[in-house]
């Protein structure tokens, strides 16, 4: 077998620019979230859940403001496309015995290399699953965490450590949310004292209150199928109930009724069916109908009518160009990405590919459209086309998401306003029914479980 190339344990210090480029990747493809209070200053150890690859370590990096050094597995600094960028991203290279050809010896280099920076009050991320899966729930964790602050404690450098809850709406969905949650320091000074004499049992416990906390910062439900059906309940619930949208409050939310319905698939399969075909039915109708939750309960005046008919059609004199301007100069190489990522990727790779692929192929598609511009007109010319295009590129997005908010609220008040008020209280009975079943079996649960 090959040894896989060498790569030290203690690298460069991270280059801004690497960051920099990561931020903007994110914020381009996700709408970004933060829940939590500021990081303290000082050695910091950070632990998240790795539901998407690389794309993780990019949202961490810039939600978490404070710089941020990584823990990755060795293959990527010399086996991977993004090698360059992540050896100048500041990360600490792990070496697992899973991986073919790596020397697991040199994870004694990683654990200085770690010491030294906590020493020097840094902070270091982990996350300590140990690989990245798109299975919607928190694996067992590995103790290497816990055993790199409980080391540094002893040393004398004490370190705090914070969890945190990725959670996405839709891994690899273009413009979709992700929310970063940053929990509440965990504790661990009871178990430090006892390190010298039963090492073992300390670092599992510690690692298992790690586990604990970052389970409640966290959807558990798996992403293709449970997922979306836990966001449709919860906009079901909360037009309903007039439940708050705030972010911590729709993360709580979430997080019952991914439990709940794990819980009640075990316990009473059928009452989940039951449930479920309600579920649908009742979106079903709404589909029918092309309305969204929050629709049913809008009572739109009309001087607002005039005021919204007004303000959106001067900025749609401005706005609708540059979105089909930006649909039609850009339709290939958007097509392109998405069938190629489809192709070569996994799910939890996919937002990676996506991001590195678009920036790639768009990038490609403007240079080619400002070269050809340029052998006519000059190259001048051919410049300027070319930053137009990428100008094009960012303001447009924003133009054809907001024309498309706006087009759905057109639609759904030109609904609403042929819809005769018996369907839609009907549809609003049968909403109410479906949030007092879903307390129902809530109640259920609780009961089931304090027995």
């Amino acid at each position: 077998m090959t040894p896989a190339p060498s790569e030290p344990a203690t690298t460069t210090p991270p280059r801004s620019w690497v960051w920099g480029f990561a931020r903007l990747a994110v914020h381009a493809y996700y709408k970004v979230e933060r829940i939590g209070g500021p990081l303290p200053d000082g050695a910091l150890m950070l632990v998240a859940n790795h539901p998407n690859s690389l794309i993780d370590p990019a949202v961490i990096q810039t939600t978490a403001g404070r710089p941020i050094r990584f823990l990755a597995k060795s293959t990527l600094f010399a086996r991977h496309p993004l090698s360059p960028l992540i050896r100048r991203s500041g990360a600490i290279p792990v070496y697992r015995r899973k991986d073919p050809g790596v020397d697991t010896s040199r994870n004694v280099e990683t654990f200085s290399a770690v010491a030294a920076s906590l020493a020097a009050g840094e902070a270091i991320c982990l996350f300590p699953e140990g690989t990245s899966h798109a299975r919607g729930r928190l694996e067992p964790l590995r103790t290497g965490a816990a055993r790199m602050v409980l080391n540094s404690c002893a040393a004398g450098h004490p370190v705090t450590i914070v969890p945190i809850g990725l959670n996405f709406d839709a891994l690899a969905r273009f413009r979709s949310r992700v929310t970063a949650v940053f929990g509440r320091t965990v504790d661990y000074a009871d178990l430090a004292a006892g390190l010298a004499q039963d090492e073992g049992t300390v670092v599992r416990a510690l690692t298992d209150r790690i586990e604990h906390r970052l389970k409640h910062l966290m959807i558990e439900a798996e992403p293709r199928h449970d997922l979306p059906v836990v966001e449709s309940i919860d906009r079901l619930y909360a037009a309903a109930r007039g439940a708050s949208w705030d972010a911590r409050e729709r993360l709580g939310r979430r997080r019952l009724i991914a439990a709940g319905m794990a819980k009640l698939r075990e316990r009473d399969p059928e009452r989940l069916a039951e449930i479920m075909a309600q579920v649908e039915e009742y979106l079903a109708s709404l589909a029918r109908f092309r309305l969204r939750q929050r629709d049913l309960d809008r009572r739109i005046p009309a001087a607002e009518v005039i005021r919204f008919t007004l303000r959106e059609g001067l900025l749609a004199l401005l706005l609708g160009p540059l979105a089909i301007a930006t649909i039609v100069v850009f339709a290939v190489p958007y097509w392109l990405t998405d069938r190629i990522v489809r192709w070569v990727s996994t799910l939890e790779t996919r937002a990676v590919f996506q991001i590195i692929g678009g920036c790639l192929i768009h990038g490609a598609w403007i240079a080619g459209l400002a070269a050809l511009a340029g052998t006519r007109t000059g190259s001048a010319t051919g410049i300027a086309i070319g930053l137009a295009l990428a100008a094009l590129a960012v303001l447009g997005t924003l133009a054809v998401e907001r024309e498309l908010a706006v087009w759905r609220t057109v639609r759904s008040f030109l609904v609403l306003r042929r819809m005769p008020l018996r369907t839609r209280a009907a549809l609003r009975r049968r909403r109410r029914a479906l949030a007092d079943a879903l307390e129902e079996v809530h109640a259920w649960i609780e009961r089931k479980t304090n027995q």
